[in-house]
């Protein structure tokens, strides 16, 4: 089976990453194994020359539960994840240009400065234009500002007074309510304990003239029951006389004459800010006056903004806003510049990527935050799958292809733009899987399938794989621990021929 993107360059051992010294190691065992098996098979045809058809000797293995990690190897070029253009932030003149191509920056490093002569004198003509503008609009609107602040502080206050005389009004009516509403409740409250009383007086005395005149003692206390009843309805008189001097009651009223106060002061000042609005109109300029001298102050100010802003802007001049190197540089020392005119480009040196293409075999395999060990000029970093296109493009060959990003998580100063870059992508794994040699499989329409040795016999048998590396293959049905799968032979072989079976390191 081959592997998409693999790198047929041979490299030092010193240049190879841990995993191609494992698979190196691998190749030349297999390489001894099949040197064995060789002389195996020349042996057993010399022996059976004298009569009979040789058997087919081959090397098997049995299957293993294991992790299998699937990964896709593949090329790239370095690049940065955040690139900016920088543009002249004002129009002037460009005193000094601090980098060329090529050149590393950190953040906050001069790369272009302005003349601040030329820039200075701009400036102190903004100012004059301004200061006469100034004079002219303050000496016509010194009056209007006036009238204008007093009709709008009465049009405010009016306002809010109308609001507030109405709610007093409404609030003073409450308070009434709630006072009339007090003193009928409590009449009400006495006027039914006086009648309560009264019949209770009423049923005692009628109790007391069925008493037997010689009951001198049950006489005694209906009497006292009389009395009480008759004491309590004293009390209720008394309390129904003086219900209009009671302390709620006067309370309240003090605060309805509180809040009646309150609305005549309301009303007093609604009438002046209505002087006040009537006195200040006629003193205001009409819209043709207010507005010619609003508009020629406004240019003058404006541009003494604008000129002190580009005075500020050219002082502090162009800095890099982040680490990273300079990769084109359009300006020139002294020249004169527009805003908006380009003078170079930056590109980050702390937000690294790899940009891959990929095909759509490797496609199916690829997610965002899968990780990745890239190798760069010799030196491994630890990278991160951050961006995969939507959208395919033909590569030099005509083969679709999908571009995809790597995130490198620890950049260093030994890393260069534009350089190649060697990623091995870590897909997808899995743990406690069955597994067998990768070159075990075989394929054809029917789909994926294994060859196996029982009693000396060929047999084939149907699988379903899983995820792959470079050595094993995961196998999900088809075969078992116990089974002895045939990993090669010095011929084509068939389901049913005899072999002999070798076992594999």
């Amino acid at each position: 089976m081959k592997s998409e993107g693999k790198e047929k360059i041979k490299k030092s051992k010193a240049e190879m990453t841990p995993m191609e010294v494992k698979r190196r190691k691998k190749r030349r065992n297999r390489i001894l194994i099949a040197a064995v098996i060789i002389v195996l098979i020349v042996i057993r045809v010399v022996a059976c020359s004298g009569g009979g058809a040789a058997e087919a000797i081959v090397s098997t293995t049995n299957p293993i539960y294991g992790d299998v990690q699937e990964s896709i190897s593949i090329t790239g070029v370095v690049d940065s994840e955040e690139a900016r253009i920088y543009f002249a932030p004002v129009t002037g003149k460009i005193g000094e240009v601090k980098v060329e191509a090529g050149d590393t920056v950190v953040k906050g490093d001069l790369l272009v400065a302005y003349d601040m002569d030329s820039m200075s004198d701009s400036l102190t003509a903004a100012q004059m234009e301004a200061q006469l503008g100034s004079n002219t609009y303050n000496k016509a609107l010194a009056d209007n500002k006036e009238n204008e602040a007093k009709r709008s502080e009465a049009d405010v206050n009016l306002s809010v007074l109308k609001q507030q005389i109405i709610d007093q009004e409404a609030y003073i009516k409450t308070l009434q309510e709630s006072l009339d509403k007090k003193k009928n409740d409590t009449s009400s409250s006495i006027a039914a304990e006086s009648m309560s009383l009264s019949q209770e007086l009423q049923r005692l005395n009628g109790e007391l003239s069925n008493i037997p005149v010689t009951d001198t003692e049950a006489m005694a206390a209906k009497q006292r029951e009389i009395q009480q009843i008759q004491a309590a309805m004293t009390r209720n008189e008394y309390a129904s006389s003086t219900t209009a001097y009671a302390e709620d009651f006067v309370k309240l009223e003090k605060q309805i004459q509180e809040e009646q106060k309150r609305l005549e002061d309301y009303r007093t000042y609604k009438s002046e800010m209505d002087a006040q609005k009537q006195t200040s109109e006629p003193g205001i300029l009409d819209s043709y006056e207010k507005s010619s001298a609003t508009v020629n102050y406004e240019l003058a100010s404006m541009k003494l903004e604008t000129a002190k802003e580009d005075y500020d802007r050219a002082r502090q001049g162009v800095a890099a806003a982040f680490n990273g190197i300079v990769t084109e540089v359009a300006a020139v020392d002294g020249a004169s510049v527009t805003e908006g005119t380009q003078l170079l480009t930056l590109k980050s040196s702390d937000d690294i990527k790899v940009t891959i293409s990929v095909t759509k075999y490797d496609l199916a395999k690829l997610e965002i935050g899968q990780k990745a060990d890239v190798t760069i000029s010799g030196n491994t970093y630890q990278g991160t799958i951050s961006k995969i296109n939507r959208m395919a493009t033909p590569n030099s060959s005509g083969t679709a292809t999908v571009g995809a990003e790597i995130h490198i998580d620890n950049p260093d100063e030994k890393i260069y733009l534009g350089l190649d870059a060697k990623a091995e992508i870590l897909t997808h794994s899995a743990a406690h899987v069955l597994l067998i040699p990768v070159e075990a499989v075989n394929a054809d329409k029917e789909g994926d399938f294994v060859f196996v040795e029982e009693n000396g016999l060929v047999v084939r048998k149907p699988v379903i794989t899983g995820i792959s590396s470079d050595i094993y293959i995961e196998v999900k049905e088809g075969i078992t621990e116990a089974d002895n799968i045939i990993l090669s032979s010095y011929s084509n072989i068939e389901e049913g021929m005899a072999v002999v079976a070798m076992p594999a390191e």
